[in-house]
């Protein structure tokens, strides 16, 4: 069964991946607006108008292996820290 060790790791590594992109890199506040930058691009920008929130989206269209790459990164740089 270790001939499929290397698909599995690979698929393991992808799917943290994905999951750490889903987190917050930084969350800013200037002007009434609420920028919210997440790992893997994708920017939230929240306004209230009339008592009420807006929300709007720029979506990053960010390949996997780009992600990857930023997440291996970012593995490094926690390992560093330490």
């Amino acid at each position: 069964m270790t001939q499929y060790d290397d698909r599995v790791q690979a698929h393991k590594e992808k799917t943290e991946s994905e999951e750490w992109g889903k987190g917050m890199k930084y969350i800013h506040a200037n002007g009434g607006v609420i920028e919210t930058a997440f790992n893997n691009g994708d920017i939230r920008y929240e306004t209230r108008v009339d008592g009420k929130y807006k929300t709007t989206w720029h979506r990053e269209k960010i390949k996997s292996e780009s992600l990857l790459q930023a997440w291996g990164r970012w593995l490094v740089d926690m390992e560093w820290k330490k």
